[in-house]
């Protein structure tokens, strides 16, 4: 059987906490990865040293930037330094990947690859404290992401989907760098937006990885102080007595419009018939 080449891109920042534990289950897949390329975003604490002693004896290649990028460039230029070939499997620095992570994830966005259009597989995941004891079997329950079916319409209110559960295909990674630099959407809500909009996705039926929960943590962030049902009132109160009425969703909107408007005309007048002229 052809073993596919498959680049795990990761981003760091200050992560000595839990990188050795992320990066050991990245070792230990049933599929292993061509590659692995990390971006540290200039981290002050030991993350450097917890790089170069794997990179020693591993296929793993960090770079290390001059001056803080941010996370979405940080991931732009990560993408960028991989292999032109591979898929692109993106991962976060404190999560821990299940070990056949890799190997359903391929398998299943194999099976919608056409080797034409842009492509993404995605999954839900097993929410874990700092100590890894089970908080929530699904992260799409912890977060409300299972109480409707996951689609364009709902997609246009809100990003469902996860960046460190996506693999992509050739045809996204080539999209992924033009990625708005902007402090409104990150990449994870840019390419689900493409995917779900002309090109291929797939939902893998289980849980691939154990996202960590904890004081850090961005998803999070915002709703430590809070439980679900409350974030949800918050949420519908400030929706209805806003100004800004989805104002972030119509930013990333128009923006990906201009994108697919330039990339039509810019196709159109090379002749092409690719996927951006149908």
């Amino acid at each position: 059987m052809h073993k596919p080449a498959i680049s795990v891109v990761m981003t760091t920042y200050n992560g000595e906490r839990f990188l050795p534990q992320q990066i050991e289950s990245l070792l230990s897949q049933t599929l292993q990865p061509a590659e692995i390329i990390v971006c540290d975003d200039a981290s002050s604490d030991q993350t450097h040293g917890i790089l170069k002693k794997y990179g020693k004896t591993h296929n793993i290649i960090y770079h290390v930037n001059a001056k803080k990028l941010g996370v979405v460039e940080n991931f732009k230029k990560a993408v960028s330094l991989a292999s032109p070939a591979n898929y692109i499997a993106l991962c976060d620095q404190d999560d821990i990947w299940l070990p056949e992570k890799l190997e359903r994830s391929y398998a299943a966005l194999s099976a919608i690859d056409d080797g034409s259009t842009p492509a993404m597989s995605y999954s839900d995941a097993i929410v874990i404290d700092e100590n890894k004891n089970i908080l929530n079997s699904s992260l799409n329950n912890e977060l409300g992401f299972d109480k409707y079916e996951h689609c364009l319409s709902t997609l246009l209110f809100g990003n469902f989907v996860l960046g460190c559960t996506i693999m992509m295909n050739r045809e996204m990674k080539k999209l992924f760098a033009d990625i708005p630099d902007n402090k409104v959407f990150n990449h994870d809500s840019w390419i689900t937006l493409i995917a779900f909009t002309f090109g291929k996705v797939v939902s893998l039926q289980h849980p691939q990885l154990l996202y960590r929960k904890h004081d850090k943590n961005v998803t999070f962030a915002n709703h430590k102080k809070s439980n679900r049902l409350e974030r949800m009132r918050k949420h519908i109160i400030a929706t209805f007595t806003s100004n800004n009425f989805l104002h972030d969703r119509f930013i990333l909107l128009e923006k990906i419009l201009f994108f697919l408007s330039e990339q039509t005309f810019c196709k159109a007048s090379q002749g092409n018939n690719g996927f951006f002229t149908t």
